[in-house]
């Protein structure tokens, strides 16, 4: 008996300190991704039309690297971390008010980036999220009014009901250029969904005129684009980086 409770006290602790382990990389992993998403924030971005003094931070396109490799917990954390940081480091303002488009956008990465979260289908998830938001849009007097806005997150929503779960196997697959195209197919949906949120509170705080929707459309497809372009230049290799770097962290399903 002594004997075997000795040997379960050795496997318990050997569980736990690979427990620790683990948690300590994810953590520091986490931590320094957050730092860098706050100095990237120092770079230059489009300039917010509409809010004086305001930009778009083209620090966004990490957002959908770090929900592909953290997940739908850590991915959404690090990016709200590193956003709220960088806006206070900023001096605050009104950028504040959109920082909550960091973990949505991580979130929606990270769930068509996995065949179950929180055992939910990840494309059912995502799907769904984008569809309330569009839906949350056209409940507005602005929305309403400027019906033909969301033709880009339509088009977000498509990619995700149209490829589902194909899109896990191009994520996860070693060849780098399926990767990259999973990457590119993932980003756009997850920063339209972002850019909704960004929507629906920029309606809400200014109540603006619908006219104004429908004339920056052109620059709202300039702006996704290159979202898209650099998180999947940045996110490809970030993925290759962390599935070499930290193995254990990577789960494939």
């Amino acid at each position: 008996m002594v004997e075997d409770a000795s040997s379960f006290s050795m496997v318990d602790m050997l569980a736990l300190r690979t427990l620790s382990v683990f948690n300590t990389k994810k953590l520091t992993l986490v931590a320094t991704l957050a730092a860098v998403y706050a100095l990237g924030s120092f770079l230059p971005g489009f300039p917010m039309i509409g809010v004086p003094g305001s930009k778009i931070d083209v620090v966004r396109a990490l957002e959908m690297g770090y929900g592909l490799v953290l997940g739908p917990i850590f991915g959404p954390l690090t990016a709200f971390l590193g956003a709220i940081v960088g806006k206070t480091l900023m001096g605050g303002g009104f950028g504040l008010f959109f920082t909550p488009l960091a973990p949505v956008s991580a979130f929606m990465a990270a769930a068509i980036g996995r065949r179950d979260v929180f055992k939910v289908k990840g494309w059912a998830m995502a799907a769904t999220i984008l569809f309330v938001l569009i839906v949350g849009y056209y409940g507005t007097q602005t929305g309403r009014a400027a019906p033909y806005y969301p033709v880009l997150h339509f088009m977000g929503l498509g990619i995700v009901m149209g490829f589902r779960g194909k899109l896990v196997d191009y994520l996860q697959s070693e060849d780098e250029g399926k990767l990259s195209l999973g990457v590119a197919l993932c980003s756009f949906p997850s920063t339209m969904t972002g850019h909704m949120l960004g929507n629906l509170i920029f309606i809400s705080l200014l109540r603006p005129e619908p006219l104004f929707f429908m004339s920056i459309l052109p620059v709202s497809v300039v702006e996704r684009i290159v979202l898209t372009i650099l998180s999947t230049v940045i996110a490809t290799p970030l993925i290759i980086i962390v599935r070499m770097l930290f193995p254990e962290l990577v789960k494939k399903d």
